[in-house]
């Protein structure tokens, strides 16, 4: 199909694009929010961690959405989560866009992989496009952002240039006040005969192509992403997004990544999406993370955007459930350039925005009685089987207790369950000490069944009713213990010293006195850990 030059310059004007791609927040004021490179996991207000990978964040008819793909049932990418939140701290969880578990096409390679969504004023209609491997890029509608999403039975048009090669990552975004709209996406070669027997396992490019007005297909003409040194890091491109900004457009990404725990951060800039295209490394590992997008955040007051850089952080390897997110502002220069981000890891960004309209969502966490910290910097730490935990606290408030809960996450092949013991204590002398019983609440076992690959809570519900009742100052603890080989895993931080709350350790099997006088407990502290819960009252 053939587009004139003077056409393309009037449908992506820098102008244009910058003024309605993300929209005009219909919103309650001006708010604040700080992000840290150090929390970098995040929960739902039920507890839950917030299972996304991949993610985007868009702003849909008064509230902030972030959708991501599923890792929590299957390991692998398994359906699109989505939450809302209007003041980009507290998520609700809104579903599913679509029922992953009947026939869709996200069943092939991809997994519905990066989703996007996109609105159709003209129809009243939220466009997800998603990656379904090697059959494409797969569109589905829905009158809500939330969903569910229905599928169309056809898949997006590509350039012909692509026959052959595989869709892979790629971001579409709309502007000039909806009507016009187009995608960046990242090509794959898997026959490319320059491929490394270790690396590269792969070669692909980044490419910018219209899309048609409804927003659901392609005109099928595509321009390069590159520098002009295209080099092995223009051609290993992935995790792209679009963004403009005082006349310059910007195509943020990184360079291939298997869900890996670091990759370069990448920066293309143009004065026209047909090019030329100036290319930065921003960051030489992304703060051990790989972008997703950038985030326009327009702080009423003073009218400033702050174009927010997001990632998603992983482990590296088979967890990735386990995946957090980073958010930091770029910082441009002058001349269209950006600074390189901070990756140090006590580096924190105070943010303007628009805060959406509504009531802050609240759930069973926010509203908890105790607990550990909600803003706290949690860490995986996965060793049942090498320790018995004891996490200890003082009741803040008299009242009848109804449940702890503690994030756990299983691998699908434990066979032995975990043991969970909700107890209060008469001292912490008496708790080391040997012989000492303690009066439970209630108990819980838990097994692989039962757990995800993500950190979703796990209750243990107050059974011993009448000893329930609970005064300011008592002592209490929950008891994790696990003698499988394959660890659960659970989420610890730091504690403040001042906080009252210690996380005691017994090595396994340990059960008798140790030391060379023959006096020292098995029982002791972890040292400035504790373990994330929180406790719900009647």
């Amino acid at each position: 199909m053939f587009v004139s030059s003077l056409l393309l310059a009037a449908l992506f004007s820098p102008a244009a694009l910058a003024q309605a791609q993300y929209g005009t927040p219909a919103s309650s004021g001006s708010s604040q929010v700080t992000f840290t490179n150090d929390r970098r996991l995040l929960f739902d207000v039920d507890g839950n961690q917030i299972d996304a990978y991949g993610s985007k964040i868009n702003f849909f008819n008064g509230s902030y959405y972030l959708y991501g793909n599923s890792f929590s049932t299957t390991g692998v990418a398994f359906g699109i989560k989505s939450y809302s939140s209007v003041d980009l701290q507290h998520w609700r969880y809104e579903g599913f866009l679509f029922d992953p578990f009947a026939p869709n096409p996200c069943d092939d390679l991809g997994g519905c992989g990066r989703p996007h969504i996109v609105y159709n004023s003209k129809n009243a209609e939220y466009i997800l496009w998603a990656n379904a491997g090697s059959s494409g890029y797969v569109i589905a509608t829905s009158s809500s952002p939330s969903g569910p999403f229905t599928f169309s039975s056809t898949r997006a048009a590509m350039d012909p240039q692509f026959n052959g090669l595989q869709r892979a990552d790629f971001t579409v975004e709309t502007f000039d006040s909806n009507k016009k709209g187009c995608i960046v996406l990242s090509a794959l070669n898997f026959r490319d005969p320059r491929a490394g027997s270790i690396w590269p396992p792969i070669f692909q490019t980044l490419h910018i192509s219209e899309l048609t007005t409804d927003f659901a297909n392609t005109t099928g003409v595509s321009y390069p992403v590159r520098s002009a040194a295209n080099d092995l890091i223009d051609q290993e491109a992935e995790s792209p997004d679009l963004f403009t900004r005082n006349g310059w457009y910007y195509v943020s990404a990184s360079n291939t990544c298997g869900y890996c725990n670091g990759s370069i951060g990448l920066l293309y800039r143009s004065r026209s999406i047909k090019g030329p295209w100036t290319r930065q490394i921003i960051a030489g590992y992304s703060c051990n993370g790989q972008v997703e997008g950038v985030l326009p955040l327009t702080d009423p007051r003073t009218k400033q955007v702050t174009y927010v850089w997001h990632s998603t952080s992983v482990p590296g390897g088979p967890r990735t459930g386990f995946g957090g997110h980073i958010f930091q502002p770029l910082r441009f220069r002058p001349d269209g350039s950006v600074g390189d981000l901070d990756c140090s890891d006590n580096a924190q960004f105070q943010v303007g925005f628009t805060r959406g309209s509504g009531a802050v969502a609240s759930g069973a966490a926010t509203t908890a009685g105790d607990g550990s910290p909600s803003d706290a910097a949690y860490t995986p730490v996965c060793d049942s089987d090498q320790f018995d935990l004891f996490q200890i606290w003082r009741a803040s408030r008299a009242g009848t207790l109804k449940t702890v809960s503690v994030n756990i996450a299983g691998a699908k092949v434990q066979t032995v369950p975990l043991a969970l013991t909700f107890f209060k204590f008469s001292s912490y002398n008496d708790l080391l000490a040997p012989e000492y019983k303690w009066t439970t609440l209630g108990t819980a076992s838990v097994n692989s069944t039962y757990l995800s690959y993500v950190f979703n809570t796990t209750s243990v519900p107050v059974t011993a009713t009448g000893n329930a009742t609970v005064a300011p100052g008592d002592l209490l603890g929950l008891a994790i213990a696990g003698e499988d080989f394959t660890p659960y895993c659970h989420l610890e931080f730091d504690v403040d010293s001042r906080s009252g709350m210690v996380l005691y350790q017994r090595g396994a099997g340990q059960n008798s006195w140790r030391g060379l006088k023959g006096n020292t407990s098995p029982v002791y502290a972890r040292e400035g850990k504790g373990v994330k819960f929180f406790v719900e009252y009647e």
